[in-house]
């Protein structure tokens, strides 16, 4: 209880000294109070603490009173605070920020005027209560407020405020389950130059249950934070005392202890002069723990084993790349990211990186299953109120478009990577800014965008908290080899689809009879690029197979889909090399547009070499140059090569395409519905290729070209002739990107064939003719097919095909159904097959068949 009637404070704290006083200036109540005192020519933070010694929080409910007036409009520059209870001393409140309790006041966070009860973390401010009092309007500068404050040991809090006249001006409640502990009651004042000397305090009650302290602090916790620091956690505030160097020892260990600093006031971190050796227990000693009214126990014991930080230990989180317009958050870039082990981790050494830089972190240690923003220094105020927050002197640009980002321990390992992209926020509207991308399943680090997406939080983003998109998302696949590219005969670039946290050069084979490779060394930030020096130099004109081993994992431990890769040394295109072969360019609405190529030479040709333009066919203006690649790809004789800007689009939209052989530019050629102009070209700018496509080179007969591609009927012959190409077939899915061509036949033949896969069928679904097969193969392209079933005396019986175009081959099949999906009885069935093409040819085949149950 203080009534300030005396004029000692001798009791209290001050920091600065001299900044406050007990007198009798416009006193609150009595004759006197604490006042602030101090006339300074500029402005300040200054406090003032009394210490609690003995408060036992959980054995019975603790209650606060307190008098306060504050002659100046409150403002962010202009406010008080009282921590009702902190585990940091006043002079720790003002120079490391990284108290912990709970605190009453006004404008700490935001403008509002209005008074609240804060849980304090770390320094940031997280609000429980905020009342319906604004201190301007309610209370004002000349009046007073007394403010009640009530804690159950359930965790339930209770605020009221009493005006000077003895009225409520408000009762609120709220639960916060937090801890309340802590040794200090703490009163702040910040104020510019012409407003200090304008803060009241009277009045202080604090009640609750207080116990003689007589036992010796307690070692909690002894954990590794990095390869020579240890952070040890006490039951409560040690002495002065324990905090000496040479009050720690390793067993018999010349390894000393070379600084001891202060995390909280409950713990510290030891650095040692050397690194532990991984996995050997070491047993620290602490001489004397002593608490602050020196209850001492001595020679306390503690094991631990070295384990340094592993890959997927600590994993970004968030991202905020594109902050403004801002929805709720502060308009500042930051990153998130995540301890995901259960003990302490120091981050002192580590590394954020880019693809061609890294930033230093600070010398902080990050709790177990802890969250930490990280930002530049100077945002690190705008990010205190959402939680830990580790402000960097050198923070990375975040680019919108997206950005490689990695994290390196302090002894250079990955234990994070991802190369984030705009797509992956799955919201146009979001990806606009103000929303952070947020990771969906913590378990998988090193994802893609499958586990990423915009933040669904009303505030923009999570920072310092569980994520809004928080949810169960296993990585299941790993494509595995997604490219080989020699450099020359003494290196080979090796790419996976994702990160390979363990990959080493008795995993990788090369050529026909699997010869070994001298040397595996990673070529970027995220190991996902390797450069290969084979055993042996690779020779031109020859297909090399590289063999990747199945033990190949990536982090979820998923198995490689595809672990091998033809490869050669390339060769310049010349005209001829590579030809268009089929082009989409009125694609169905939400659709793209494709190219695809075929290699016709004998030669290997690096892709990445080759670009297209459009010609206008109006001016004949020339477009810029689009590559077919960013990076350098075999394409190996009489392979198929696609591009579009709608990968995606494309594979889920064509039965027939070849995923593997449809690769995502950034931007196409113009590509008009009704026609146009393309030409391929070489570096030194030969023509390769050339091909003049318009709407009436489709199949005459055809509703619509909507969606449909075009073929090249032949892969010999000009591209520029327009007697090559044609409709891609109805039965291919209207086109065919990365496979071959629905309009070009495997194999010739003197005559159109329809055939029957067997002339007994038992639908019984023993796996043996259980259905009918009718092939069909037909010399030219533009057939219309339509396909009946009747029975032996005529009757008609299901239409299995009507008006298909079926280009130069089609399967129909048969499950002895009629429409109504029952079967038919048993008996002899009669198939009739009509055809007929643009020219007006008709042809027809009746088949035969018997169906037996």
């Amino acid at each position: 209880m203080e009534f300030f009637e005396s004029d000692d404070i001798s009791r209290w704290i001050q920091i600065p000294e001299g900044r406050w006083n007990c007198d009798n200036i416009d006193a609150i109540s009595g004759t006197r109070s604490l006042h602030h005192c101090f006339d300074n020519p500029g402005s300040g933070l200054d406090c003032a603490g009394l210490r609690l010694n003995d408060l036992y929080p959980g054995e019975g409910p603790v209650k606060w009173s307190i008098k306060v007036r504050h002659g100046t409009e409150p403002s962010s520059l202009n406010n008080w605070t009282v921590f009702l209870v902190s585990d940091s001393d006043p002079g720790s409140v003002l120079s490391d920020r990284k108290e912990n309790g709970y605190a009453i006041g006004v404008n700490q966070t935001g403008n509002d005027d209005l008074l609240q009860l804060w849980r304090v973390t770390e320094g940031a401010f997280i609000p429980v209560i905020i009342s319906n009092v604004n201190w301007q309007s309610d209370i004002g500068t000349s009046g007073y407020a007394t403010i009640d404050v009530e804690r159950s040991p359930a965790g339930r809090w209770e605020m009221k405020i009493f005006r000077q006249n003895g009225s409520m001006a408000d009762s609120c409640s709220e639960s916060n389950l937090g801890s309340l502990t802590g040794d200090w009651f703490v009163i702040c004042y910040r104020y510019t130059s012409a407003r200090d000397r304008l803060l009241w305090i009277d009045d202080i009650l604090i009640e609750g249950v207080f116990h003689n302290d007589i036992s010796p602090p307690a070692l909690e916790k002894c954990e590794i934070a990095g390869k020579n620091s240890l952070v040890l956690s006490f039951s409560e505030e040690p002495g002065e005392s324990v905090l000496q160097n040479g009050n720690f020892r390793i067993g018999n260990s010349d390894n000393q202890v070379v600084s001891v600093n202060k995390l909280t006031s409950r713990s510290v971190l030891l650095e040692f002069e050397y690194y532990f050796t991984r996995g050997e227990t070491c047993n620290l000693i602490i001489g004397s723990l002593c608490d602050k009214r020196e209850n001492c126990t001595e020679n306390v014991n503690v094991q631990f084993s070295y384990q340094p930080p592993g890959t997927g230990d600590i994993i970004f989180s968030e991202i905020m790349a594109d902050p403004a317009p801002a929805v709720s958050l502060p308009a500042r870039e930051y990153l998130e990211i995540y301890n995901r082990t259960s003990g302490s981790i120091s981050l002192k050494n580590w590394n954020l990186a880019t693809e061609t830089q890294n930033y230093p972190f600070p010398p902080v240690v990050i709790g177990p299953h802890e969250y930490m923003i990280l930002c530049q220094m100077q945002d690190t105020s705008l990010f205190r109120a959402y939680g830990r927050v580790a402000g960097m002197k050198n923070f990375p640009a975040l680019t919108d478009a997206g950005k490689i980002i990695a994290l390196t321990s302090s002894s250079g390992d990955l234990t994070d990577g991802i190369e984030y992209s705009s797509d992956w926020y799955r919201d146009i509207l979001k990806s606009e800014g103000g929303w952070s991308l947020e990771i969906i399943d913590m378990s998988y680090p090193f994802s893609s965008g499958d586990n990423w997406r915009a933040s669904v939080s009303r505030t923009g983003g999570t920072p310092g908290r569980e994520n809004s998109v928080a949810g169960c998302n296993p990585d299941v696949s790993f494509i595995g080899v997604t490219n080989v590219f020699p450099e020359d005969s003494m290196k080979i670039s090796l790419s996976f689809s994702e990160t390979v946290p363990e990959l080493s050069a008795e995993m990788i084979s090369i050529g026909m009879n699997g010869s070994g490779i001298q040397d595996l060394t990673s070529s970027d930030k995220l190991l996902r690029r390797f450069l290969v020096v084979p055993a042996e130099p690779l020779k031109r004109k020859q297909i090399y197979s590289l063999e990747a081993d199945d033990r190949i994992r990536d982090y979820a431990g998923n198995t490689m889909q595809v672990n091998s890769f033809m490869f050669g040394l390339p060769m310049q295109a010349a005209t001829g090399d590579v030809i268009f072969s089929e082009l989409l360019f009125n694609p169905l609405p939400g659709g793209a547009d494709y190219i695809e190529f075929y290699n016709c030479s004998d030669k290997i040709i690096d892709v990445s070499r080759l670009g297209v333009v459009s010609v206008s066919t109006g001016t004949s203006d020339t477009s810029g140059l689009y590559y077919l690649s960013q990076e350098h790809r075999c394409l190996l004789p009489g392979e198929y090569y696609a591009i579009t800007s709608g990968r995606r689009t494309v594979c889920e939209g064509f039965i027939s395409s070849e995923p593997e052989r449809i690769f995502e530019v950034s931007s196409m050629p113009s590509m008009p519905d009704k026609g146009g102009h393309l030409i391929l070209l070489n570096r030194q700018l030969d023509v390769i290729d050339e091909v003049f496509y318009d709407d009436a080179m489709h199949f005459s007969l055809l509703g619509t070209t909507e969606g449909v591609a075009l073929e090249r009927t032949r892969l010999s012959g000009l591209s520029s002739d327009r007697t090559l190409w044609h409709s891609a077939s109805e039965t291919s899915g209207w086109g065919t990107p990365g496979a071959p061509n629905s309009a070009v036949p495997e194999h010739m033949f003197n005559d159109d064939q329809v055939t029957l896969s067997t002339t007994r069928i038992t639908p019984d679904n023993d796996g043996n003719q259980d259905w009918l097969e009718i092939g069909m193969k037909f010399r030219g392209n533009g057939n219309i097919v339509s396909v009946a079933v009747f029975d032996e005396y005529g009757g008609f019986v299901r239409k299995l095909a009507d008006n298909l175009l079926a280009g130069t081959e089609a399967t129909i099949m048969w499950d002895c159904t009629v429409d109504n999906e029952k079967l038919v009885s048993p008996g002899v069935y009669i198939l009739l097959v009509t055809v007929f093409n643009d020219a007006g040819k008709v042809k027809k085949w009746k088949k035969v068949c018997t169906v037996i149950r």
